[in-house]
């Protein structure tokens, strides 16, 4: 090494790294200038450092990655294995009590059944008593017409008004009155709406509907006088 340098070279300082990753002497004129250069003393750390680590990883790396890929082959070795026995080897009729296991949850009008050997879902309609499910709007009370029943029936019911009697027959429903003279009857939902009406010279009315409802009927006379106002149902 030429005495008028100042620092060491790369290549010595390279030299000096391995010699000392060789736990070996340094050469003289390295050590003594090693010894009076704290800059070429960290230089040397440096490449120390870098040394080691560059010299380790691979083989750390190296290691892990081969354990790793041995792990993922024992475990596909292991489930193909089982994969061949079961395709390969038949399967004893054992006892189905032994296998399946049947869950029965009935849900609104469905029964769920899961047999555990196949798992598999069935679904099976439950029977069950016919119901006419019931429209509740169909049922209100229409305001305006009740207070009109209400008052023929409480407030203005006198000899001069004839009742109105309603009969369920098997053709329908029937009305009989008392009043005579030409008529006028009508048939109307929960909602006000005229379903029927109908001008007779008779005593009685045949109405006929199978829809499920609150109905009200009205008897006029022919000078257009409400002579009585009533409601039925239909369930």
């Amino acid at each position: 090494m030429d005495i008028l340098k100042q620092h060491l070279s790369p290549e010595e300082l390279a030299l000096a790294a391995e010699y000392l990753h060789k736990k070996q002497a340094l050469p003289t004129e390295i050590q003594n200038h090693i010894d009076s250069c704290a800059s070429c003393k960290y230089e040397l750390i440096s490449v120390l450092e870098l040394s080691d680590f560059e010299a380790a990883q691979p083989e750390i790396v190296f290691w892990q990655s081969r354990k790793w890929l041995t792990g993922i082959a024992a475990v596909a070795i292991i489930l193909l294995a089982i994969g061949i026995y079961w395709f390969l080897v038949p399967q004893p009729n054992l006892p189905e009590k032994q296998f399946t296991q049947v869950i029965e949850k009935e849900i609104d009008s469905v029964k769920i059944i899961k047999d555990s050997t196949a798992e598999i879902i069935n679904k099976i309609a439950v029977e069950k008593p016919e119901k006419v499910v019931l429209a509740q709007a169909d049922f209100m009370p229409n305001l305006e017409l009740e207070n009109l029943v209400a008052r023929y029936q409480t407030q203005l019911r006198s000899a001069e008004i004839s009742p109105v009697v309603v009969e369920k027959s098997a053709d329908g429903f029937r009305f009989r009155w008392e009043a005579d003279g030409i008529l006028v009857f009508e048939i109307f939902d929960n909602k006000g709406v005229l379903l029927q009406s109908w001008e007779t010279d008779k005593q009685f009315a045949v109405y006929q509907t199978k829809n499920p409802g609150l109905y009200y009927f009205k008897l006029i006379n022919e000078d257009f006088d409400l002579l009585w106002c009533g409601s039925f149902e239909l369930r």
